[in-house]
């Protein structure tokens, strides 16, 4: 996302299936943010969305990978984008 400048979850099932991540279940949580964003305001912005909240909440989804990278992006020199995917 951070390389094409776009935000979005795109087609999921098919990143994880080239991935080899396999399970019944999977959910992706998306965020980003001017700057440098801790993991802890991320966390709970995700909770404060009832969306989000679920996703996390969730107790069958109990692997998760967590992508953090940090550059330019939607027009700021410095954006954080975070994504969380989860499989159950």
């Amino acid at each position: 996302m951070l390389v094409h400048d776009y935000f979005a979850h795109g087609n999921f099932a098919i990143r994880m299936s080239r991935f080899g991540v396999r399970g019944r279940v999977f959910a992706e949580n998306l965020a980003w943010g001017s700057g440098v964003m801790s993991a802890n305001d991320t966390v709970a912005h995700w909770l404060a969305s009832p969306p989000h909240r679920t996703v996390l909440l969730d107790p069958t989804l109990r692997r998760i990978g967590v992508a953090t990278p940090i550059g330019a992006f939607g027009g700021f020199a410095r954006a954080t984008l975070v994504t969380a995917d989860f499989a159950g």
